[in-house]
């Protein structure tokens, strides 16, 4: 841990990039207290994003038909293999889009998961700098990963000494990890859910299929 003090702050302690990296590297490393669980097969993955779906749908009863059909934006973002080796990750990922489809926001710009692979990959290339680690750090919070001793503390440090440039990072990231195609289409439905009759408002009834 290294202490530092900028103008017009106290002097706040610091967690440096490679302990980050370290945390990190547990978490994809699935070393956490076995709260991580490696995917065996592409089925894992697709159960995992079921699950979410449907306690997405309870969280939002009111759009739990267009949670339904996201199904496909659910899928690891190809240029970040280490989304797909972590449960808890995945998950994360799952949620925030979830969550996005809920409140009609843009799918495409990375998530809180994603950005934080990226700064994962970025670390075994060079060590992060110090506004680079908050931004892993409030990632890590946003993803709503599980906490590790000193990320709390040392976050709010980096937030009070560099918030508006960790702002600038976060914006850079979720744009620069964008994925185009991620989005919902025209929704159509068969009027069945997981083999069941149900009143789904995309269902044939006279309506054209909303276009999101």
């Amino acid at each position: 841990m290294t202490t530092r003090t900028a103008p017009g702050h106290d002097s706040t302690t610091d967690l440096p990039g490679s302990e980050v990296n370290t945390a990190t590297n547990v978490l994809f490393s699935h070393g956490f207290g076995k709260v991580f669980t490696s995917v065996g097969a592409s089925f894992d993955s697709m159960q995992w994003a079921e699950e979410e779906i449907e306690t997405a749908r309870r969280r939002h009863p009111a759009h739990a038909d267009r949670i339904h059909h996201s199904f496909l934006l659910l899928s690891a973002n190809p240029d970040l293999t280490r989304l797909a080796d972590s449960e808890t990750v995945y998950r994360a990922h799952c949620r925030e889009l979830l969550d996005r489809v809920a409140a009609g926001a843009d799918t495409r710009p990375g998530t809180a998961a994603e950005v934080c692979c990226a700064l994962l990959h970025t670390s075994l290339l060079t060590p992060l700098t110090s506004a680079a680690t908050g931004l892993c750090l409030r990632m890590w919070q946003a993803a709503g990963l599980p906490e590790i001793p000193g990320f709390a503390e040392a976050g709010r440090h980096h937030e009070a000494l560099e918030g508006s440039l960790i702002d600038e990072h976060e914006r850079l990231a979720r744009r620069k990890l964008t994925v185009p195609g991620r989005r919902l289409g025209a929704i159509r439905c068969s009027g069945r859910h997981n083999n069941q009759d149900v009143d789904c408002v995309y269902a044939p009834t006279g309506r054209l299929a909303i276009e999101l």
